[in-house]
């Protein structure tokens, strides 16, 4: 079994730095091969040199792209045509990994044959970071239902190639650098669901995350970009008959006036947040159907 990392990144050649570090100072002692992609997506900074350090300590482990055009799905998808490992694996350029990150990994599609879809935990790297873009859960899951593809955090996530020949690659519609700034993973995770697939959600896969947002409007920022990808991509399914979809919008609407008021918000942080995200997804319900007709790139 060979593993393929891609991280796609734009202007963050210190954090890179730092996960790159933790990447190459696992353990591997599990029986696969593996391989590191870095997508750079048109950065500005000193990332070509971050990377070229790391090339030179590890030669052949490690390969870089650009990607000029700027976007992560754009990028994640430029670096699946590159990647020539079976299992592909998504993390960020501001995630921290355990010791035994891909050795987990690897065991858990190892031991079964059949997955498709993982996910694993991911924790705050530090104390004072907002509690947002996290997976903290250690119930290990299982997923069958498509809302199910909601669960789990695009900064820990990994595939069998073989299902993008059966969905299509990330839609570049959404996602970071792209009005919908949000939910590229959710609508992976939802068409594999849709196609018969199941998600692992397992706990042992573990990253940190450090997300650098340390104020609530920093926090109330992101949210709102998450909130405009839910819309975009419940709406594009709707709009294409998905009947599960289109219910999901009612529902999405419907409860917008309850989550709006100070309902079982255990401070005004969260309730400053869910705002955030309410006013992305109003946003996102007004754009979406005139954006999401037909298919992607």
């Amino acid at each position: 079994m060979k593993l393929s990392v891609l991280i796609c990144t734009r202007d963050r050649a210190k954090s890179l730095e730092a996960t790159l570090e933790t990447l190459f100072a696992q353990c591997f002692a599990g029986d696969y091969e593996y391989e590191v992609l870095i997508i750079d997506n048109a950065s500005s900074d000193d990332t070509r040199e971050v990377v070229g350090r790391f090339e030179t300590a590890h030669p052949g482990s490690i390969r870089y792209l650009f990607a000029p055009i700027p976007g992560l799905s754009r990028a994640r998808n430029k670096a699946m045509g590159a990647a020539t490992g079976d299992v592909l694996v998504f993390t960020d350029d501001d995630v921290l990994v355990n010791d035994d990150w891909l050795d987990e990994i690897a065991s858990e599609f190892r031991r079964d044959p059949e997955l498709q879809m993982l996910g694993g935990r991911v924790m705050a790297a530090r104390e004072d970071l907002q509690k947002v873009a996290l997976q903290e859960s250690t119930e290990r899951q299982r997923f069958v239902h498509p809302h199910g593809g909601t669960f789990v955090m695009g900064a820990n996530m990994a595939f069998r190639r073989e299902l993008f020949d059966r969905i299509g690659r990330f839609d570049v519609r959404l996602g970071a650098g792209s009005f919908f700034a949000g939910a590229e993973d959710a609508d992976i995770f939802y068409r594999g669901l849709k196609a018969g697939f199941t998600v692992l959600y397992a706990p042992n896969v573990v990253v940190y995350h450090d997300h650098r947002r340390v104020t609530v409007g920093q926090a109330c920022r992101l949210e709102y970009g998450y909130g405009k990808g839910c819309s975009a991509y419940l709406v594009k399914h709707a709009l294409h008959g998905d009947r599960y979809a289109m219910r999901m919008v009612y529902w999405l609407i419907y409860r917008l006036p309850s989550r709006w008021r100070r309902v079982n918000a255990r401070s005004s942080d969260v309730l400053q947040r869910r705002r955030a995200q309410i006013r992305g997804i109003l946003v996102g319900l007004m754009v979406a159907p005139l954006v999401m007709w037909g298919k992607s790139e």
